[in-house]
């Protein structure tokens, strides 16, 4: 029996999730942990981590290293991303954090990150069957993914993640002109990225399915539920998203968590993501946006688990 772990260094929070496989190759998903450890807000507006925010990882760091102590994990990788990537004293945490607890943090850039989220999604959906669009989004940035029966046509990376957006909002607040309109300008100076891109992948008229991963896919599926009292959360349809999305700007912060169970760094996010899907829908037919519970940390765990083939029997859920 063999133990990995893995690690998601993100922009709005760190995640570390543990798993074991067995000599045959029988993989077992059996614990995760998430720290709401916010690096984009620091990233994203001065550019650099402060001490504090430093000190507040590397204690977080101490703490998943005795975790895998306990659990005597054998491999493991910790990747970061957009907010880490964005930060010009990443690479002195980096060292800070190796010198304390033995990990190494690879930084990786949002090809690679693509390509991780597209492994997890592939032990849950037959990517072969369809084309899909893979719509990943993050604190800092999106990925965008087109397969054509399982054949990547194309794959973009854009700086419009949640807490990055989240940012713009405020200080759109602070300059009086509204958050809505924040994102909406900021959305737009990417719309001409987004459309070329789609158009030269697709460019047909047939709705196509859309796969979203990340924390507020996942979220905007529970709120069909809760909002709009559908069942079926495996999902959602294009025209729920902004019927979803004004019920939540109708609701106050602190009563938007109390409401609709959101936790406090979900709460704030879940909006600006909303936009971002928005903006992306503006530019392609969609039939529905399938949201199943996996993402970039399944991904490195996969490949921690097999690292030679992929295997059909792995199950992350």
């Amino acid at each position: 029996m063999k133990k990995i772990a893995a690690f998601d260094i993100g922009s709005n929070a760190v995640r570390m999730a543990r798993a074991s496989v067995s000599n045959e190759g029988e993989f077992n998903f059996y614990a995760r942990e998430r720290q709401p450890l916010r690096l984009g807000t620091e990233a994203f507006t001065q550019g650099y981590f402060s001490e504090h925010t430093m000190q507040e990882f590397e204690r977080v760091f101490l703490e998943f290293k005795k975790l895998m102590n306990h659990d005597g994990i054998e491999s493991y990788r910790a990747v970061a991303t957009s907010a880490y990537r964005n930060a010009r004293n990443s690479e002195e945490l980096g060292v800070r954090v190796f010198e304390k607890t033995g990990i190494r943090i690879d930084c990786i850039d949002g090809q690679e990150e693509a390509a991780l989220i597209r492994k997890a999604i592939q032990t849950q959906i037959d990517l072969n069957a369809k084309n899909y669009l893979l719509f990943d989004i993050g604190g800092g940035s999106a990925e965008l993914t087109y397969l054509e029966r399982g054949r990547a046509k194309g794959s973009i990376s854009l700086p419009m993640g949640t807490v990055r957006l989240l940012e713009i909002g405020k200080r759109a607040e602070k300059e009086g002109i509204g958050a809505e309109l924040g994102y909406r300008t900021y959305l737009s100076e990417l719309g001409p990225q987004i459309k070329e891109f789609l158009h030269d992948v697709y460019g047909e008229t047939k709705p196509l399915r859309i796969v979203g991963t990340g924390g507020n896919f996942k979220r905007l599926s529970r709120l069909r539920k809760r909002i709009l009292g559908k069942k079926n959360i495996r999902y959602i349809l294009p025209d729920e998203v902004a019927v979803i999305r004004e019920a939540l700007e109708d609701t106050a912060y602190l009563n938007r968590m109390k409401k609709f169970g959101l936790r406090h760094d979900r709460a704030d996010v879940i909006i600006p993501a909303i936009y971002i899907i928005e903006k992306v829908m503006g530019y392609i037919p969609v039939k529905k946006i399938i949201a199943p519970d996996i993402g970039l940390i399944h991904g490195l765990l996969h490949d921690l688990a097999y690292p030679h083939e992929q295997s059909s029997s792995s199950s992350f859920l």
